[in-house]
């Protein structure tokens, strides 16, 4: 059994580290050694940045500081890999690629929601439709393993 103190500690900073990481402000600074393609797509940012409004404005603040949990993250892939132990690296990038694809079904879906005319929150039907949408167009990766019963 872990110690409970130790438990606690990671916990609080956990806490600390995510506070941290949502009260971040979306901010685009100039670096004095930045090369000249960094500085083109500083300027690019900040020219597409200023043309959304407040409500996209603030669903791409939304997008930027959310995240999956690493340790919920690492517990899914030993799960699935049966490995004894997941390097930090992997964790970060099956991290990325699933907010890529969650960010892809909501951006599909809210494109559901504006063919169909609905508006308010995405529902189940709109994340269905979008999952089935991307599933044709191929970026859904197909199952490895068949399903034994449909």
């Amino acid at each position: 059994m872990p110690d409970p103190s130790l438990t606690n500690m990671s916990k609080a900073n956990d806490d600390e580290e995510e506070e941290e990481y949502e009260n971040m402000d979306v901010v685009f600074q100039n670096v004095s050694t930045a090369t000249s393609g960094d500085t083109d797509k500083l300027a690019k940012k900040k020219e597409i940045t200023s043309r959304l409004t407040e409500d996209q404005m603030e669903r791409y603040e939304s997008f930027r500081r959310s995240r999956f949990k690493k340790a919920d993250m690492k517990r899914l892939l030993l799960e699935i890999t049966g490995a004894k132990s997941i390097s930090e690296p992997m964790i970060v990038v099956v991290s990325a690629t699933a907010k890529l694809f969650v960010g892809d079904i909501v951006e599909t879906a809210r494109t559901v929601m504006s063919e169909r005319k609905d508006s308010g929150a995405i529902r189940t039907g709109h994340i269905r439709e979008a999952y089935r949408r991307l599933k044709l167009e191929g970026k859904v990766p197909k199952r490895s393993v068949p399903r034994l019963f449909l």
